[in-house]
């Protein structure tokens, strides 16, 4: 074995250990169980009236999400490129900055304001009633999550059309409408496109807010396989169900993979600010912010005023150990827990991403290395968290100490959830480097300490920043695997909103939920300040 391929298997194979015994085992657990299972489980479920009700809503609810997005999302992204709104940069990140918060709190927020005793209710009673606890309520919560995904990717797609060719149309006398057909369309289709498979993705693989306000009547396929493993113990039903959605999952990714290869490649920027109108742009902008920040707003002065107003014996049992029991610990451990699973999670994704770029330094095609590992990574995004967990559970769960360490396996799920993001982050900024550089540093004689700390360091500490930060924030606000897995004192905060939604003191999952929205918007900040949120993979 030669020195060169000695080095790639030393910094290749642990990236590979650490996926093949906490992805590709527990998924390959599952496929098994389910291809083993005898015929009549598959007849029954694929003939069960209640499976054809669910699979129905999860497709519909998906589309329409994606529908509802598009149609806000994308004239948003429009304004936002060629609006010149006041204030442009501060509009841009309001609208961003949704999809980092933590579905929980958003969903604390959302029913705070259209609940039975909501503020929405309440304003417009005998007048007009909204029902979180429906279809709608599902859908608008899912759309208003989803807009800042379709308005950056179409923002991005508008910024780099080819400003030549719409001058050449008006020089020719091409209507607006033909220009729009004929040049902006083509060019921002696949963009577009590949941001519908992204939205359709998340809304077809949610959990927190089905779970929530989907309740017993209306369940995506995630929350039937979770209703299925855990509540009904039936192992059996739920493989098959989960082989069912990463079939279609894995479907969706092959169609996104295939929209983003027809992406144009980055042009010169078109600007059309001189002729929009400022005030009509910003001014649409600002609603669409009041849209998808009004559950938020509700939630942070809420909190507020529930501080200042609560009786004092209700401040008492914020932090007295009074709901140490429903919570399973402390407040105070809650937070630590939180903080902890996302820190370690943040560094090793930043540890295998990097093992990852190292590794493909010692092929002779470096591109190919890249191609290799990143379908290896983006298959996890095929397999939704609940899913995921089932697979843990199935393999891993057989062992005695299980329970004890069990916070290793909520780390591991999270950092699947985190890795994709990371390292296509850390890739896209690995490839910018100029290969010269290197070349020159390596003739010079520049040992790799050198070489790290005065060519990769500078163009990669960004990238760095940004893909921990990232994985922090991911980690924070990641329920489903948490809610599946967590045994004892493992609590984060977004578990301990869900805890706590029927306790009577409702400060506290407010004060939780207020948290994570704050640090979502400090860690969006840190983003913003090095780089920006890649909502593509």
């Amino acid at each position: 074995m030669n020195n060169r391929r000695l080095k790639f298997l030393s910094f290749s194979v642990p990236v590979l250990m650490f996926l093949v015994l906490f992805f590709y085992w527990p998924i390959y657990g599952i496929i098994n169980l389910a291809l083993t299972s005898d015929m009549t489980s598959w007849v029954e479920i694929l003939s069960s009236p209640l499976f054809h009700k669910f699979l129905g809503f999860t497709i519909t609810q998906a589309i329409l999400t994606v529908l509802g997005s598009i149609i806000i999302g994308v004239p948003t992204g429009y304004l936002l490129s060629r609006g010149n709104p006041y204030f442009g940069g501060l509009i841009r990140s309001a609208i961003t900055v949704p999809f980092l918060f933590p579905p929980l709190a958003l969903l604390l927020g959302f029913i705070t304001l259209f609940g039975s005793y909501g503020i929405f209710n309440e304003l417009f009673q005998g007048i007009i009633e909204f029902d979180p606890y429906t279809f709608w309520g599902i859908v608008i919560l899912h759309v208003s999550y989803n807009i800042s995904v379709i308005a950056r990717i179409s923002e991005s797609a508008f910024n780099n059309e080819n400003s030549e060719l719409h001058n050449i149309a008006i020089s020719l006398g091409a209507s607006r409408w033909l220009r729009f057909k004929s040049i902006t369309y083509p060019h921002i289709k696949s963009s577009i496109e590949s941001g519908m498979m992204l939205v359709f993705l998340y809304a077809f693989n949610s959990f927190a807010i089905v779970l929530v306000l989907g309740e017993v009547r209306l369940q995506t396929i995630e929350v039937m396989i979770y209703a299925q493993s855990i509540l009904r113990l039936n192992y059996s039903t739920s493989s098959i169900l989960v082989v069912i959605q990463v079939i279609i999952n894995i479907f969706v990714i092959w169609l996104y993979s295939r929209r983003t290869s027809n992406l144009v490649p980055d042009d010169e920027i078109i600007n059309f600010s001189q002729t929009a109108n400022r005030k009509l742009s910003t001014t649409a902008l600002l609603i669409v912010i009041l849209l998808t920040w009004i559950p938020v707003f509700i939630l942070l002065s809420r909190t507020i005023t529930g501080i200042i107003e609560a009786p004092q014996i209700f401040k008492d049992q914020l932090f007295s150990g009074s709901f140490d029991r429903l919570l399973g610990t402390s407040s105070i451990r809650v937070i630590l827990n939180t903080l902890f699973i996302g820190l370690i999670v943040s560094a090793i994704s930043i540890v295998l991403s990097s093992l990852m770029i190292a590794s493909t330094q010692f092929l002779k095609n470096k591109k190919r290395g890249e191609k290799m590992f990143l379908p290896l990574i983006l298959l996890p995004m095929g397999t939704s968290a609940i899913s995921l967990s089932f697979g843990i559970l199935m393999t891993h769960g057989q062992l005695q100490i299980f329970s004890s360490i069990v916070w290793i396996y909520i780390i591991t799920a999270h950092v699947l959830a985190a890795l994709p993001f990371a390292s296509r982050t850390m890739f896209s900024s690995w490839n910018r480097i100029p290969e010269d550089l290197l070349a020159v540093s390596q003739t010079l004689g520049a040992d790799f300490k050198m070489t790290l700390e005065h060519v990769i360091l500078p163009f990669m500490k960004s990238a760095i920043l940004i893909s921990i930060v990232f994985s922090f924030a991911i980690s924070i606000g990641e329920f489903g695997a948490t809610f599946y897995l967590a045994r004892g004192e493992w609590i984060t905060l977004s578990l301990a909103i869900h805890r706590m939604f029927g306790a009577r003191n409702i400060i506290l999952p407010y004060l939780y939920a207020s948290i994570l929205i704050i640090s979502s918007l400090i860690l969006f900040a840190v983003i913003e300040k090095f780089g920006s949120l890649e909502m593509k993979l």
